[in-house]
């Protein structure tokens, strides 16, 4: 495998991401959502509250006042919602590497040069890998940057980054930003419809939507063992997800058959 052609599929997929506006949208909107909207949103109101009541919900953390314990529940909240990031961005841009270019009528000279179907997927994962993963991190600093200032003279010291958030950070989002290049990819390379491909590669976000319900419902408690449970299931899945995008991709019957 040549890296020089791996990476020279990746720049040309990431310098025409600017053409897309709903790729556009994807990278800007969504994360600045995530990092200014959403914790705003659900943080201030508590925090503005001058006396709360009840039972602690189910995702709280305990050991504090109910404030206290129900923010920091929050913010356990906000550092898992940066999975969907990852989940939903490269799906839009994976979804156009395809499919988009068939349209455009740009595909056809890049399946026709020297490069290897494995260079080829690889280029085309790696195009969509980088920009999600750059925005991602980039919307979590703002998050953290956020959630401290508006959280600090209650607590007095600073709540992010913690050990989940870290870990959501640097092994969920890469590993759930592969999985949804993946899925994408080759999703894209079977239909002849963009909006189909990004609605079917929508999948990805099942798995992220089931992991933050059992958080949010009190049945997962975010320990050593069912954080290292959840990253090798997302290993596996990325590995297998790789290798079936490899073993039945046809450049031959793209560009055959594609109409």
């Amino acid at each position: 495998m040549r890296f020089d052609r791996v990476w020279e599929i990746a720049k040309k997929d990431m310098a025409s991401v600017r053409r897309y506006k709903y790729v556009l949208y994807g990278l800007v909107v969504m994360p600045l959502i995530f990092a200014v909207v959403v914790p705003i949103a659900s943080i201030l109101p508590i925090l503005s509250s001058a006396d709360l009541s009840g039972e602690l919900p189910p995702f709280a953390t305990p050991g504090y006042d109910l404030k206290q314990a129900t923010i920091m529940g929050l913010v356990s909240m906000l550092s898992l919602f940066f999975m969907f990031i990852p989940a939903f961005v490269p799906s839009v841009i994976a979804s156009y590497t395809f499919v988009g270019e068939k349209i455009n009528r740009q595909l056809e000279p890049l399946l026709a040069t020297p490069t290897t179907d494995s260079e080829l997927l690889l280029g085309k994962a790696l195009g969509a890998f980088l920009p999600a993963v750059g925005v991602t991190f980039a919307s979590f600093a703002g998050m953290v940057v956020l959630v401290d200032l508006l959280t600090f003279p209650l607590f007095g010291y600073p709540l992010l980054p913690n050990l989940l958030s870290l870990v959501v950070l640097f092994i969920y989002c890469p590993l759930i930003a592969v999985l949804s290049v993946s899925v994408s990819v080759f999703i894209s390379s079977k239909v002849n419809d963009v909006r189909a491909a990004t609605q079917l590669s929508g999948v990805t976000t099942i798995p992220v939507l089931g992991f933050y319900f059992l958080f949010l419902g009190g049945f997962l408690r975010l320990n050593w063992v069912e954080l290292a449970i959840f990253a090798a299931l997302l290993i596996f899945a990325d590995l297998g997800l790789y290798y079936l995008s490899k073993m039945t991709f046809r450049r031959e019957e793209i560009l055959t058959k594609w109409k």
